[in-house]
């Protein structure tokens, strides 16, 4: 009978610490999942919600390719708010292009604008981030913006400064002005958090 009673104990031990070892990989695994940043499916009805929206884009991104040198979160966010409305406008709706980024090959997807130029359209893309993606690319890469990239190699990050660089999208010519004004207006109004290189970062007061 001992034998018995002390074989049970036995079962019951190893199970114990099976089951415990069991649930603590899956509790594991669902918080590293839940931590990993995916795609937003871009539903919102607050300019709060679309900031969240772009920064979950931005997180993904460079989640997905470590490569990427990151672009200011801020100008991103404010060139994004300007260009899309906040998120409503028809580009950014119907060809979630949220940057009124163009493209001169009418034979790839596109939208053209209420005075239907004849030699570019506004590129149309699967998803808001593509978009985004595009446009850290363009930041990055583009003939255009190497004064951006100079200053940002000089260690400056201030949105205020970087924006002036950015003459090519400054086709208004208060465009600086606006977009210096709705930094201002997302750190003074709205809650702008997110997560890089497994860093808390957060650019709102």
């Amino acid at each position: 009978m001992k034998i018995f009673i002390r074989t049970l104990m036995s079962v019951f031990t190893i199970l114990f610490f099976v089951i415990t070892f069991y649930f603590y990989t899956v509790d594991t695994k669902t918080r590293a999942n839940s931590s990993v940043p995916k795609l937003p499916d871009f539903e919102h009805d607050t300019n709060q919600a679309f900031l969240d929206d772009v920064v979950k884009c931005v997180a993904y991104i460079y989640h997905k390719d470590k490569k990427i040198i990151a672009v200011n979160l801020e100008l991103l966010l404010a060139q994004a708010s300007l260009e899309s409305a906040w998120g409503t406008s028809r580009f950014a709706k119907e060809g979630k292009n949220l940057f009124g980024i163009r493209t001169y090959d009418l034979t790839e997807p596109h939208m053209l604008p209420s005075n239907k130029p004849k030699k570019w359209g506004v590129k149309v893309y699967m998803h808001e981030c593509d978009s985004v993606r595009h446009y850290i690319d363009i930041l990055n890469n583009g003939s255009n913006f190497e004064n951006y990239r100079k200053l940002r190699e000089d260690g400056i990050d201030d949105p205020f400064i970087l924006v002036e660089t950015l003459d090519a999208y400054a086709t208004d010519v208060n465009y600086f002005p606006k977009i210096k004004s709705i930094i201002t207006k997302i750190r003074n109004e709205y809650t702008v958090k997110y997560v890089f290189n497994d860093t808390n970062i957060s650019i709102s007061d």
